[in-house]
C-alpha cells in the first residue's frame, strides 16, 4: 500500500494543535501498520448478497391435510382451523412448503427457481391455538418454544424442511420472538389497561421497592406474584400450558396490563402488554439466558442460517447486548458462518431507529424508512429526495468494525399490507398500477439492501388492507373474497391455485432482477453515490470493488419519457444496457452520461471499461455536531467522482489511535458519541480515503469534542 502524506501526519497533528489553542501534544507518528489497520476499507456485509422470500408458513401450501387441526377435533375455536375465514389457520405447512424438493414446480424448488436465496418463514413454534376470535396461523403467540406447532407438522417435518432448503442453496431464516408469549396469564387490580411504576413501582417478595434496570446481568431480586403491579392469575391446565417449564411462573412477567399505543413512553413501551400477550421480564438474567436457550437449540440442532426478531422495539434497551452473543455462540457450534440477524422496529423516521443500533446492540433493521420512500416514489406520490436522504443516512448506522450497514429492504408486509394495494391507495390509479409494481421491484433490487420479496406479490395479490387482509392462500383459498380480488397485471385468481402461475410478468420481472443481482456483485456489495434525485428522477451509480466497473441506474417515476444527463466517474466509454430500452451510449470525455428512461420504467446500464486510475487528493476533514442528533459528526469530503472509502479513527490524550467508522458511499462521515468524552475534551480525528490503486491520503484534525444538542 502506498500512503501519501503519512510521514508528515505528525507535524499536521501538531500544526492543528497550535491553530486551536489549548490542546493535547501531538500524537507520536503512526506507523503504517497502525494506519493500515484503521484505515482498511468497508467489508460487506452477510446479508448484503442475500435475495430473501418471506413467507407465512400456513398460507403457502397444504402438504399433509391430517395436521389442519393439530390434532384437535371439534368447533374452530377448539381446532383452530377454518379455510373459509381469514383469521384461522387453513391448512398450509411445513411438509407443503418443503414440497418434492425437485424440480422447480413447488415448495422450495419453486422459491430457488424465483431466484431467491434465503427463505424466511413466520415462527413455527407451539401456538396458543386461540385467543378472541382468531387463531394463531401466523405463528406470534407462542406457548411451546421447544416444538413446531402441531398444524404445522413435527420436529422431523421441520428438520426435512431445513435440510430441503439448503440442498437447494436456500438459507433459512426463523422468526423469533423475544418480547412475549401467548395470552395465559389474566391480571386482576387496576382499570384492566397499563399500570407504570410511577403508579405502582415494582416490589421484591419482601415487598420492598427497586428499579429493575439497576439489576439488569445481576442477580434478581426475589418476587412473589401478590407483590407483582398487577397480581398475575393463571387458572387450570394453563398453569403448565407453556414450555420450557420456567415459563409458567408468572413473576417472569411484566404483569403490567395491555399498552395504550396513542400515549405509551419507553417503559410503557418495553414492559406492558402487546395486545394482551404476557409480557416477558426482559431485564431478568434468567429470562435472557432461557430466550437463548430455547433458540439456541433450534439453531444447534438444525443449522438455521439466521433470525428476524419480532417486536424489537418492546424489549428493555440492554437485552440484545446479552442475548445476541449467546445465541451468535451456538450458531458457531453449529458451524453456521455468517449468521444473519436482523430486528423489526415499525418506524419510518430514521433518528428514532438509530439507537436500535448504535447502543442497543442490533446489526441491523427491516428499513421501514426506504420502504415508505420507495412506495411513495413509486407511486407518483413523492419525490426522489426522500430516497437519498435515507440512503445517506446509513451513515448513522455504520460501526468500528467497518461491515457496511445493509439493512434488509422490502415494499410491503403481512402487517402494513402489500405493495400492490399500497401503490394503489398512494397512486389513485388502476391504469399505471403494474408499472409502477415493476418500478418499485427493480428499485428494490438495484439500489442498496437486501430485498425482501412478501409471497404471493410475485403473482399480483394485491389484498384489502393490512394484517389479517394481506395474508392470501396460495394454494386453492376457501376465502371467498380472496378468490374475486383484484390482481397487479393478471385477473383473479378464483378457485386455481397461485402455485401453478408460470407466466406472470411480475414472476419474469423478480427472476430477471435476480438474475442481474447474481451475475453483477456490485449491484449486491458495491459502493453507491446519488447522481440524481430529482422529482420523479432517481440516479445512482454503484461500483464493483473488484473490476473497478462502474453501473449507473435510472429510475423515472413520472408518466412522461425522462431524458437526464449524469456527471459519472467513466469518461470516454462505451455502456452496455443491462435491463431497459437499449440506446447506444458513450460518456463524454468529461464523464457525462445521456440516458433515456421511459415513462415508469429503469434503466440499467454498465461501463466497458474500468474507471480510470486517477491522482489522489487528500480528503478534507470537519468535526462539529450533528444538526440532527446528539452525535457528533466527523465529514469528510474528497474531490472525486469514483469509488472512494474513506475510514476515521480518533485518538485521546494519552490512548491509542482507534477506528470510529469506515464508509464506502457518500457522504463520508463517522460518528462520535459525546458522553463517551469529557465536556469541551480535544481530540486528534484523521480521516483515511483510500483510493481504487491501493493508494491512501490521510488529513488529521484536532478538534474539542462538541456538546450533544
Amino acid at each position: 500500500m502506498r500512503w501519501v502524506g503519512l510521514a508528515a501526519i505528525a507535524a499536521a497533528c501538531a500544526a492543528a494543535g497550535s491553530a486551536v489553542g489549548a490542546a493535547p501534544p501531538p500524537p507520536p507518528p503512526p506507523t503504517n501498520a497502525q494506519f493500515a489497520t484503521l484505515g482498511a476499507p468497508p467489508t460487506a456485509s452477510p446479508l448484503a448478497s442475500e435475495r430473501v422470500y418471506f413467507v407465512l408458513t400456513d398460507r403457502y401450501a397444504n402438504g399433509n391435510p391430517a395436521n389442519d387441526r393439530g390434532g384437535a377435533t371439534g368447533a374452530r375455536t377448539a381446532t383452530g382451523f377454518d379455510a373459509a375465514d381469514v383469521g384461522w389457520f387453513h391448512g398450509g405447512d411445513l411438509a407443503g412448503l418443503r414440497g418434492s424438493c425437485a424440480g422447480s414446480s413447488d415448495g422450495l424448488a419453486r422459491i430457488a427457481d424465483l431466484g431467491f436465496t434465503a427463505v424466511w418463514i413466520t415462527p413455527p413454534f407451539g401456538q396458543r391455538t386461540v385467543q378472541g376470535d382468531s387463531a394463531a396461523y401466523h405463528g406470534y403467540w407462542i406457548t411451546d418454544f421447544t416444538a413446531p406447532d402441531r398444524h404445522l407438522g413435527t420436529e422431523q417435518e421441520f428438520a426435512a424442511f431445513v435440510d430441503c432448503a439448503h440442498r437447494l442453496g436456500l438459507k433459512v431464516i426463523l422468526d423469533v420472538v423475544v418480547n412475549h408469549t401467548g395470552d395465559v396469564v389474566s391480571l386482576t387490580g387496576g382499570s384492566g389497561g397499563y399500570v407504570g411504576p410511577e403508579q405502582v413501582p415494582y416490589r421484591d417478595c419482601r415487598g420492598k421497592p427497586f428499579r429493575p434496570a439497576r439489576y439488569v446481568g445481576r442477580t434478581f431480586p426475589c418476587l412473589a406474584p401478590r407483590f407483582m403491579p398487577r397480581v398475575p392469575v393463571v387458572t387450570g391446565s394453563d398453569r403448565t400450558a407453556k414450555r420450557p417449564a420456567w415459563l409458567n411462573d408468572t413473576t417472569r412477567y411484566h404483569d403490567r396490563g395491555d399498552i395504550d399505543f396513542t400515549s405509551c413512553n419507553t417503559t410503557c413501551t418495553e414492559q406492558g402488554d402487546f395486545f394482551g400477550l404476557d409480557d416477558l421480564f426482559t431485564e431478568r438474567e434468567d429470562v435472557v439466558r432461557g430466550l437463548a436457550d430455547v433458540y439456541a437449540g433450534w439453531i444447534e440442532r438444525h443449522k438455521i442460517d439466521g433470525i428476524r426478531i419480532d417486536t424489537a422495539r418492546h424489549v428493555n434497551a440492554a437485552f440484545f447486548r446479552q442475548w445476541l452473543p449467546r445465541i451468535r455462540a451456538a450458531a458457531r457450534r453449529a458451524g453456521v458462518r455468517d449468521f444473519l440477524v436482523f430486528g423489526e422496529v415499525f418506524n419510518t423516521d430514521t433518528l428514532e431507529l438509530i439507537p436500535y443500533v448504535r447502543d442497543r446492540g442490533l446489526p441491523t433493521l427491516l428499513d421501514f424508512p426506504l420502504q415508505d420512500q420507495l412506495v411513495g416514489f413509486a407511486s407518483g406520490e413523492r419525490g426522489a429526495r426522500g430516497i437519498a436522504s435515507v440512503l445517506g443516512d446509513d451513515d448513522y448506522f455504520q460501526r468500528a468494525d467497518g461491515v457496511t450497514y445493509t439493512p434488509p429492504t422490502f415494499l410491503g408486509n403481512h402487517d402494513m399490507g402489500r405493495v400492490g394495494l399500497l401503490l394503489r391507495q398512494r397512486s389513485g390509479s388502476d391504469e399505471t398500477l403494474l408499472r409502477r409494481d415493476l418500478l418499485a421491484h427493480s428499485m428494490l433490487y438495484l439500489l442498496r439492501g437486501a430485498p425482501v420479496v412478501y409471497y404471493g406479490d410475485e403473482v399480483g395479490m394485491i389484498g384489502a388492507g393490512g394484517d389479517k387482509l394481506a395474508r392470501q392462500d396460495m394454494f386453492p383459498t376457501g376465502v371467498a373474497a380472496w378468490r374475486s380480488e383484484p390482481r397487479v397485471g393478471s385477473p383473479p385468481i378464483g378457485t386455481g391455485s397461485s402455485l401453478t402461475v408460470r407466466d406472470h410478468p411480475l414472476t419474469a420481472h423478480l427472476k430477471r432482477l435476480a438474475a442481474l443481482r447474481e451475475a453483477h456483485p456490485a449491484l449486491s456489495t458495491g459502493a453507491t453515490a446519488v447522481r440524481i434525485a430529482d422529482g420523479a428522477r432517481l440516479v445512482v451509480s454503484r461500483f464493483d470493488p473488484q473490476s473497478r466497473h462502474e453501473y449507473v441506474a435510472a429510475f423515472n417515476a413520472g408518466t412522461t419519457r425522462a431524458t437526464v444527463t449524469v456527471t459519472t466517474a467513466t469518461p470516454e466509454k462505451e455502456w452496455d444496457v443491462l435491463l431497459g430500452a437499449a440506446q447506444s451510449l458513450l460518456s463524454s470525455p468529461a464523464g457525462r452520461l445521456t440516458l433515456s428512461v421511459p415513462p415508469l420504467e429503469t434503466v440499467l446500464v454498465r461501463a466497458r471499461a474500468a474507471v480510470p486510475a486517477r491522482a489522489p487528493v487528500r480528503p478534507s476533514l470537519v468535526v462539529r455536531a450533528d444538526e440532527l442528533t446528539n452525535l457528533v459528526q466527523a465529514r469528510a469530503t474528497v474531490a472525486s467522482l469514483e469509488p472512494v472509502s474513506v475510514a476515521f479513527a480518533l485518538k485521546r490524550t494519552g490512548g491509542a489511535w482507534r477506528r470510529i467508522a469506515a464508509d464506502g458511499s457518500p457522504p463520508y462521515r463517522g460518528f462520535l458519541e459525546p458522553r463517551q468524552f469529557h465536556r469541551g475534551e480535544r481530540v486528534h480525528v484523521v480521516a483515511i480515503a483510500r483510493w481504487p490503486d491501493g493508494t491512501a491520503t490521510l488529513s488529521p484534525v484536532v478538534a474539542a469534542v462538541p456538546r450533544p444538542r
